[in-house]
């Protein structure tokens, strides 16, 4: 794609960011089939309405318009932002700030992608790491993969499966130090995991304008305090499935309830479908929702 260009050019301090946008990002956008029209077109420089996202209760500013959005059969896909050849785009703020916008419900991309001229890193929003970053010298090597990801008719469905993405994840990317919390004071589950001796795992939902689903490890002293917390039917029934094999017990018909306080750890864990990042439970403590009366 770039045989004629000389890369050597990227050196020059003339060569700024709207020379990256010319030069190497519009034959790469053309190339992977998006016009200025139609259901797969691109979207230049699109702002927000309301441009914040919450992290925790608080509200971040997202203060980033990339210079592309990408709409696949009329709906946002993915999103670019330029810069020069003398700005970082892996382990910067421009990568947080993408990922802010990518996710803002304005948006809801699911890919976002910066390029200084010299790489191209491409990321997903529900993974950690990039999932493509290369020399753009060498962008034949790779554009086979994103090519199958990117084409609007081509797209990669990932068999279409719905999850909510991962809060841990999430407070990550948008740049959460050790030590944030999550704080639930009305935990609904139906389900806990044996991972080893010693060690369990469950599973909320959190709603809002876009759902994260969390994951909450803790002790076996920490499971005696939630399940004394627990109608004594039920606490009885998770006691036993934990104790044989397949050590999961998923309660069809009744939750759990309880409120908790987790720290969010710094291991990034890894299955089949999914990257996530475990919050360590803290404490338990009595549920404070709303429970219907009974009559």
């Amino acid at each position: 794609m770039f045989d004629d260009f000389d890369f050597s050019l990227l050196d020059d301090p003339d060569f700024k960011e709207d020379s990256v946008r010319e030069e190497l990002i519009l034959p790469i956008i053309k190339a992977l089939g998006y016009y200025s029209n139609g259901d797969n077109k691109i979207v230049r420089s699109k702002s927000l309405m309301h441009p914040y996202v919450a992290i925790g209760s608080k509200q971040r500013k997202v203060s980033i318009i990339p210079d592309y959005m990408f709409l696949s059969e009329g709906m946002p896909y993915w999103i670019l932002d330029a810069k020069s050849p003398t700005e970082e785009i892996m382990k910067s703020k421009h990568v947080e700030q993408a990922y802010s916008y990518a996710i803002h419900p304005e948006v809801r991309a699911k890919y976002y992608a910066l390029c200084n001229g010299r790489e191209f890193s491409l990321y997903s929003i529900d993974k950690f790491k990039p999932i493509l970053n290369f020399s753009l010298e060498n962008i034949g090597e790779y554009w086979e993969f994103l090519y199958r990801l990117l084409n609007p008719k081509l797209k990669a469905n990932d068999e279409i499966m719905e999850y909510h993405p991962d809060y841990g994840i999430h407070m990550l990317k948008l740049g959460v130090t050790k030590g944030f919390k999550y704080i639930g004071l009305a935990v609904n589950i139906n389900c806990i995991s044996k991972i080893e001796d010693g060690l369990y795992t469950t599973t909320t939902v959190i709603p809002g304008d876009t759902e994260f689903i969390v994951s909450i490890d803790f002790n076996e002293e920490q499971l005696e305090v939630l399940l004394s917390m627990q109608p004594k039917h039920l606490a009885e029934i998770v006691r036993s499935g934990l104790k044989r094999q397949p050590y999961y017990i998923f309660l069809k018909n009744d939750d759990l309830k309880f409120g908790v306080s987790a720290s969010l750890s710094n291991k990034i864990q890894e299955n089949a479908e999914e990257q996530y990042v475990s919050f360590v439970a803290d404490e338990f403590m009595e549920y404070c929702g709303l429970t219907e009366s009974k009559p």
